[in-house]
């Protein structure tokens, strides 16, 4: 370690059983810091006996130092150590040693100086402002290192601009308590950090930035007892590395529970609301698949989380039990409870995993992650995604004791198939990926459906299709690319077929989503509804719960079963490029179309499919719009259109829009005019 002599303003070193007393300096970084290197040029120039200043002593870097070295005299310490000019940054070795070691020094001091330069001290005061707005404004409450610096040593001492003394971390305790959301006992005893949890510690850290994004993850080493490599350039993989640090040492289940108090009061900026006029360009991976991975990205995803505590005893039914990551993922033994959580559709199921966590305020209860069934295809694989919600996703006592079925599974950290905007491997290798065939995702934009009550009721696809309705994401397995014989040159398939049910009116429509085999250009089909006969009258269905919402499920299913055929309008299906014909297009089960390329693969004449050819400027003859009647008061008509974009490889953006008018009805022989 070395540590600046506060008389002669060099730079020595010690070793660990031979550091001296010193007192240490936490200070936010200007542009006129001292490097280790002009620490040394001063003593050069100082023991030339040199009278005239040189360039360095005019920088405001220096100014802090002297003070510094000053304070640490006057307070009978020989040694000071500054974070600016005790370590060599040309050193990548040195910053390792250093990054790890920084929290031990900060706590090893006998004294640290917090300069807070945005702070003015006056003896009056200006208007209604005084010297404690600014310090609970000030800069270096919001930054990443001063965290440790102001947790780690026990006595830390506050000066303002000017070197203005202002208080010390005890005689200010509780305005830094409520700046932080830090307990008192814990602000003034710091070997009560590590009693916090997970969650606690995070939480803390919440609201601050770093210059570097990896150094929110460095910042907080001290603060697990972790220590690790230093990678500048790895990004959020850093913040990945802290944490599963954490878990080789931890069994603290709050480290997973981010996000379960909910997030409706402080959305995410880059998860909008999906009524937000945004193009899926504009969407980060996480919300266009509706799906994250078990692990933050970042200490902001636990905002909010200062009081969520490990629970100090776990029902004997459900006692905690060691987990890992693993290349599948996180490999963990949760209680599940099943949940109807706004988002599941008839062929999708939903649960809790039941944390071993609660808030200090409702110690009965428990913090869940909400799960979805696994996207891979593979019934009963144990693997489970990780779904977005904005919404508490809380267990009671009685639901846990009750309805909570213990089960080993998988929950993977990275998502994503080598095609995806986010391709590429996780941090262990678990990386979820959707088996025979690129992932695609459906970007669902109806907001003047969505507002009357329309909704996702199923989802006809690949097995594993995922809806997530807060976010009005679809993730599904797309068609897979591998060669075979081609089984016909004009092929078109269907990605998924979807009715959308509204349960108040008790009518609905189904949506089809048809991508080319080959260049994968997609096309949207909206299908009329069978009309059905039934006692009390046209229209009304069968008995039952649902009403007509059961009958366009069955629907769905029939159309995912047997497609049929569109009709298409293309050039030069006579031989003339010019010349514009139509012909009949089957339109297949992607299942099916999969398991016939599988049976033609390696006989003579294998090249991959290339399936219909149909440009973007070709015109293909689709229902692209359907027209029932809604219930009200009186009966109305609305109209749906469906428009469908392929944003960018995988990402597909889907638009329906309306138009609602009174059912056509004689008024003195003339239709009541449209209303919209």
């Amino acid at each position: 370690m070395r540590l600046l002599n506060v008389t002669t303003q060099e730079v020595e070193e010690f070793h660990e059983a031979d550091i001296p007393p010193y007192a240490i300096l936490s200070h936010t970084w200007g542009t006129e810091e001292l490097t280790r290197q002009e620490v040394e040029s001063i003593a050069q120039h100082r023991t030339s006996q040199q009278k005239q200043q040189s360039a360095t002593q005019l920088k405001a870097g220096y100014a802090k130092m002297a003070f510094a070295c000053s304070q640490a005299a006057k307070d009978g310490y020989r040694y000071v150590w500054i974070d600016s000019c005790c370590i060599d940054k040309k050193s990548s070795a040195e910053i390792s040693e250093a990054v790890n070691s920084m929290f031990n020094w900060y706590q090893r001091a006998a004294v640290c100086y917090a300069y807070l330069d945005d702070v003015h001290f006056d003896d009056y005061t200006q208007g209604y402002r005084t010297w404690k707005d600014d310090f609970i404004s000030s800069r270096w409450f919001t930054r990443g290192w001063t965290l440790p610096e102001l947790l780690a040593p026990r006595k830390v001492v506050f000066f303002a601009k000017g070197w203005r003394l202002l208080g010390t971390k005890s005689s200010l305790v509780k305005t830094i308590e409520k700046i932080t959301g830090i307990d008192e006992l814990t602000l003034l005893e710091p070997r009560l950090i590590h009693n916090a949890s997970v969650a606690q510690r995070m939480s803390w850290a919440a609201n601050r930035t770093t210059t570097r994004p990896e150094d929110a993850a460095y910042s907080l080493m001290g603060l697990f007892n972790v220590n690790m490599p230093i990678i500048y350039g790895e990004g959020e993989n850093a913040f990945l590395r802290l944490q599963e640090e954490i878990i080789k040492r931890s069994d603290d289940h709050s480290i997973f529970a981010w996000g379960t108090l909910g997030r409706g009061d402080n959305p995410h900026p880059t998860h909008p609301h999906p009524d937000h006029h945004l193009d899926a360009s504009d969407l980060d991976y996480d919300t266009l698949t509706g799906s994250v991975g078990i692990l933050a990205r970042s200490p902001k995803d636990f905002a909010g989380m200062q009081h969520v505590v490990v629970c100090t005893a776990p029902p004997e039914k459900h006692p905690t039990s060691d987990y890992a990551l693993t290349n599948k993922g996180l490999h963990i033994k949760l209680p599940l409870v099943r949940v109807h959580f706004g988002h599941a559709t008839t062929s999708q199921r939903h649960y809790l995993g039941v944390l071993d966590c609660c808030t200090e305020t409702a110690p009965d209860t428990r913090l869940g992650v909400l799960l979805a069934e696994s996207i891979s295809g593979v019934p009963n694989n144990n693997v489970y995604l990780r779904t977005r919600t904005r919404m508490p996703t809380v267990v009671s006592a009685a639901d846990l004791a009750t309805l909570a079925k213990p089960r080993l599974i998988y929950i993977p950290n990275r998502l994503g198939t080598g095609t995806s905007p986010a391709a590429g491997g996780g941090i262990g290798g678990n990386v979820m990926t959707a088996t025979a065939g690129e992932e695609e995702i459906i970007l669902i934009r109806a907001p003047d459906l969505f507002a009357p009550g329309y909704d996702v009721l199923d989802i006809q696809a690949k097995p594993g299709a995922h809806w997530n309705r807060e976010l009005r994401t679809m993730r599904l397995a797309g068609l897979a690319r591998r060669k075979g014989r081609p089984l016909s040159g004009l092929l078109l398939y269907q990605l998924a077929v979807v009715p959308f049910f509204n349960r108040h009116m008790k009518c609905g429509f189904v949506v089809r989503v048809l991508v080319d085999a080959g260049s994968r250009n997609c096309f949207v089909d909206l299908l009329q509804q069978r009309q059905r006969q039934a006692e009390g009258g046209q229209g009304q269905d069968r008995p039952g719960e649902d009403g007509f919402g059961s009958a366009l499920v069955e629907e769905a299913k029939r159309v995912w079963e047997n497609p049929g055929s569109v009709e298409v309008s293309m050039p030069g299906l006579e031989g003339d490029p010019s010349a514009r014909g139509t012909v009949t297009v089957d339109v297949v089960n992607p299942v099916v179309y999969e398991s016939k390329q599988e049976a033609a693969a390696g006989t003579p004449g294998v090249e991959e499919d290339k399936g219909l050819a149909v440009g973007p400027g070709d015109e293909i003859k689709l229902s692209s719009s359907v027209t029932f009647i809604e219930k009200w008061e009186r009966d109305y008509q609305r109209e749906v259109e469906g428009k469908v974009a392929r944003k960018y490889k995988g990402v597909i953006e889907l638009s329906l829009s309306s138009r609602l008018w009174l059912a056509p009805t004689m008024n003195n022989g003339e239709e009541l005019d449209q209303l919209s």
